[in-house]
């Protein structure tokens, strides 16, 4: 091994997707959800630290799709119209920013100096659909999280760390959604973060939540349940139903905060369908579960506008007999099969829209 490369550390931590069960979108208004992380589809962040002088300092290595490039001024509309602003590189660039804001409340003025004087290369690869509400922008920022975590712990070569710097998944997961709406002005809830963080299913409460002392964040009450009585579960996606979550989510906040009445209504039956949904997972009742996530959807409706493309996928769903709802915030829905024949039904059918069909598993 040559000197460069022995002064050289990569650590590396790959983050799934996850799709919302029961209780979407009450998280970010002290509801209840259940959720689970779908393996996969992932994303991967590695963080490459050196010690040698002159290294070239701070780098974020997009991917080829999140360059700055378009075809032409229609191409640009158009993908900023399905995608979004947001790119890779914008949210690991406020992920390191909001990460100095978290390093500061536990370490003096010249460890934080000493920490901002660090240089890495930080890049990213993912497999997940990109804007259909699989948690493609959560996911690289955990991970990116995870990494500068280790850095700061003296996991990854470098002139400093922080003893006992342990980050609970619980404030991971807020200071994740900090990165979203405190530094990119997004409209976002905790779920997808929470789930991305703990993995596996996980019922959450947001309605109960407490202050971190350490780190001063506040977080609901999360529990990692058993998956072993979920009913075989499907996501169909197709890229031309894909849009920003943020619209939605927005959307709604408007109303809520303007005390729309039937908005604060559904958001509390929203919460409940996640209780019921552990129950009918607690006595292995498949039909009930996708009963509620059928319900889900009923309800969701009325919170605030979804566009005919994403609420296609669900009638498809529908039409199958197949129990479904969004994943997140449209572009993808979860739904119950049963059996290998139903599931084919289910793929031919959203075949003929376009759509693509996975088994959760």
């Amino acid at each position: 091994m040559s000197g460069a490369e022995s002064d050289r550390a990569v650590i590396s931590h790959t983050v799934p997707a996850r799709v919302g069960l029961l209780g979407n979108p009450s998280d970010g208004y002290g509801g209840r959800t259940l959720a689970v992380t779908v393996p996969r589809f992932s994303a991967t962040v590695e963080l490459e630290t050196s010690q040698v002088a002159g290294s070239d300092g701070v780098q974020i290595v997009p991917l080829a799709s999140d360059r700055p490039q378009w075809a032409s001024v229609g191409d640009l509309v158009k993908r900023v119209d399905a995608e979004g602003y947001g790119t890779g590189p914008q949210l690991l660039t406020a992920t390191v920013r909001t990460f100095v804001d978290l390093i500061a409340t536990v370490v003096d003025d010249t460890e934080l100096e000493q920490f901002k004087a660090l240089t890495f290369t930080m890049s990213y690869r993912t497999s997940i659909p990109r804007q259909v509400g699989l948690a493609g922008s959560s996911a690289l920022i955990i991970g990116a999280l995870r990494c500068l975590v280790d850095l700061a712990s003296g996991l990854a070569e470098s002139d400093f760390a922080v003893s006992d710097f342990a980050v609970p998944d619980s404030v991971l997961a807020t200071v994740a959604l900090a990165v979203e709406t405190d530094q990119l002005g997004l409209t976002a809830g905790l779920q997808d973060r929470v789930v991305q963080a703990m993995g596996g299913l996980v019922a959450m409460d947001f309605g109960r939540m407490t202050t971190n002392a350490r780190f001063g964040v506040s977080h609901g009450e999360y529990r990692q349940i058993d998956d072993a009585n979920l009913p075989p579960l499907f996501v169909a996606f197709r890229p031309s139903s894909s849009e920003p979550s943020d619209r939605y989510h927005s959307v709604l906040r408007e109303r809520f905060d303007a005390g729309d009445a039937t908005v604060r209504e559904v958001l509390h039956r929203l919460a409940g369908l996640a209780v019921e949904g552990e129950a009918a997972l607690r006595w292995n009742n498949p039909e009930r579960f996708a009963e509620l996530l059928a319900e889900n959807m009923r309800l969701r409706r009325r919170l605030a506008p979804i566009s005919p493309h994403q609420l296609e996928l669900v009638e498809v769903a529908q039409e199958c007999n197949a129990g479904a709802t969004f994943a997140g915030s449209g572009g993808a829905v979860v739904g119950v099969y049963d059996g290998d024949e139903h599931l084919e039904q289910v793929r031919s059918s959203m075949a003929a829209i376009d759509a693509e069909v996975v088994e959760l598993a």
